[in-house]
């Protein structure tokens, strides 16, 4: 440590709890940490698929595992190459394109008769709620609970993002390149590079 009016000198400028590196060490050259990566990942991905088999993950895939959760009981999950996975809830049926984003906390998946597509290129913000069945309520003479549920396959296009906290209901087809605003609530077929709103989500304006 220096004191006032104490010389710089080349010894005092190394901290005083670090001494000089005699061992010689060296970082280890970029292309053995890529093979250490990728083996690491692959071990990872190899543990998913033991435990769930229906499981399927492309090439170069950045998933944060631990705080994913795969559910393949209702059906296989398919998911593309390069594609970025940040946190949620992933069932079956799912079929992911490449270089799709999900950021968490989202539930997206599929059932035992129902799916959900998502294209290639396609982001989706967090807390997007995107499942292929509900609960069965129009009778009257039943109560919720014993209506059982209805639900139709999930579709969303290539290029598309879907905001934050949407809400895409059973049997709807979101378009190519469609935009669906934060909060939405979509319940009906998005046509292509529409701009959907609200709730529910009504077209406001077009991708040029």
């Amino acid at each position: 440590t220096l004191t006032r009016g104490e010389p710089v000198t080349e010894q005092s400028q190394v901290p005083h709890s670090e001494e000089p590196d005699k061992a010689g060490y060296r970082p280890l050259p970029p292309l053995i940490v890529r093979v250490f990566r990728r083996l690491f990942l692959s071990l990872r991905v190899g543990l998913l698929r033991v435990r769930n088999p229906g499981l399927r993950i492309g090439t170069h895939p950045l998933i944060d595992f631990s705080r994913v959760r795969f559910d393949t009981w209702p059906g296989p999950i398919v998911i593309g190459n390069d594609c970025s996975i940040h946190g949620g809830d992933l069932m079956g049926k799912l079929y992911v394109g490449d270089r799709v984003r999900l950021v968490r906390p989202c539930r997206v998946g599929g059932s035992s008769k129902y799916k959900v597509t998502i294209g290639s290129d396609t982001w989706i913000a967090p807390n997007c709620y995107i499942v292929p069945v509900t609960h069965a309520y129009k009778r009257r003479d039943l109560t919720i609970t014993q209506q059982g549920s209805i639900g139709g396959d999930i579709t969303i296009g290539e290029d598309c993002w879907i905001g934050a906290n949407v809400v895409v209901s059973p049997g709807v087809t979101i378009g190519k390149g469609a935009v669906i605003g934060a909060n939405s609530v979509v319940t009906k077929d998005i046509p292509e590079y529409a701009i959907a709103v609200g709730a529910p989500a009504k077209v406001i304006g077009w991708r040029e």
